[in-house]
């Protein structure tokens, strides 16, 4: 006996059309968030040197009301690749 998921019905030319359309639909709005993500590249190169520095200077909070400053040696390395943003 075969698996569930292994049992699909067969599409007819309407489902396999719609999915078509939809594939297509759903490309191009994911090729516009990846271009509005890569727009933003310079900016959020801003926002993470800013959190690096305010994590170093001002500290987090770790416990209510208690910070703790993150020391220079602590910071991980700047990878070599790109930022890369999941969505």
């Amino acid at each position: 006996m075969g698996k569930v998921q292994d049992q699909a019905p067969d599409r007819g030319e309407t489902e396999q059309r719609w999915m078509d359309e939809n594939l297509a639909e759903q490309s191009l709005r994911h090729e516009d968030i990846v271009a509005a993500m890569e727009a933003l590249a310079a900016e959020r190169e801003g926002w993470v040197s800013a959190f690096l520095e305010r994590i170093q200077t001002r500290g987090f909070n770790y416990n209510c009301d208690a910070l703790r400053k993150i020391e220079a040696d602590e910071l991980p390395k700047k990878p070599d690749k790109p930022f890369k943003v999941v969505f």
